[in-house]
């Protein structure tokens, strides 16, 4: 793996790709598909660059005793490199089989607590936490009250930290192919996918409300090389992969499939894992709000 990192503290910097939307759009009731692939969404979703995850603390100012949140913890790819350096952390993830692979990895980590429950559902503690984080999760949160509940668990100063693995547009060569392929096999369900806009607006969301200041977005920038058996088993891992027919879905991974094969076995994957964060108003307190 290899990595270049840049700075973006402004919109200005982001690849404008028409209008952006005032928060990035999903349907949410598909949170729930990803528990049924809890072992394939481990061993086939990309961990977070160690760079990011020491950015995310860095900016977040955090000390040996701060407590942290993590909504959505999923399997633990970003929770156990933070288990491993000490922090007491309180984990949530509505999916009882990717929770369940989350606490093993983390069992010899007493301070690390782990909760069955949608965030939105959560009993946490009000003002108690130094950083709440979200990797790959916060889109999955109801939007009317994801920032609002973030905040009023924050003290004042906290930080919130989202984490987001993005692949990058394909642009020529047999990425762009394959991209087409799926478009075409998918029935037009499986578009080519182009982070700008959602980047966009989760920096619109956190600018636009008044709960955080100083929002920032730090990206790095990565590849991995898949073999055909892996690049199926990633698309497996897709909430709109996993909403198709399953007809549909054997005939778009055997399309892949059979595409990487041709194409000399394997294909290179690049990606930019984005570092979005900001800090709550100082002068808010939890009761302020609702």
């Amino acid at each position: 793996m290899s990595e270049t990192k840049d700075r973006m503290s402004s919109l200005k910097t982001l690849p404008r790709r028409g209008a952006a939307p005032a928060s990035p759009r999903f349907d949410i009731t598909h949170g729930g598909l990803f528990d049924t692939s809890a072992a394939a969404y481990d061993r086939h979703r990309p961990a977070y660059p160690n760079a990011v995850i020491q950015e995310m603390l860095d900016l977040s100012s955090l000390r040996p005793d701060s407590r942290l949140l993590e909504i959505g913890c999923g399997t633990g790819q970003a929770t156990l490199p933070l288990a491993c350096r000490g922090y007491s952390m309180d984990c949530v993830d509505p999916g009882k089989n990717m929770i369940s692979m989350a606490q093993e990895k983390c069992r010899q980590w007493p301070r690390v607590r782990f909760i069955s429950a949608r965030f939105e559902e959560a009993i946490l503690p009000s003002g108690a936490y130094d950083l709440v984080f979200s990797a790959q999760a916060f889109h999955w949160i109801t939007p009317a009250m994801r920032l609002r509940k973030a905040a009023r668990l924050l003290r004042p100063g906290g930080s919130l930290a989202l984490l987001y693995n993005y692949p990058a547009a394909a642009q020529g060569g047999a990425l762009e192919m394959l991209s087409r392929l799926i478009h075409r096999e998918s029935g037009g369900r499986l578009p080519p996918w182009d982070c700008a806009d959602e980047v966009r607006g989760w920096f619109l969301e956190l600018e636009g409300c008044s709960l955080f200041q100083r929002p920032s977005i730090c990206r790095h920038s990565w590849h991995q090389r898949y073999s055909a058996e892996e690049y199926v088993g990633l698309f497996r891992t897709y909430s709109d992969f996993l909403s198709l027919p399953k007809e549909l879905q054997q005939r778009v991974a055997a399309g892949i499939h059979r595409f990487i094969i041709r194409h000399g076995g394997s294909i290179r994957r690049s990606y930019h894992c984005f570092l979005i964060h900001a800090l709550k108003e100082v002068t808010l307190t939890s009761a302020s709000v609702r």
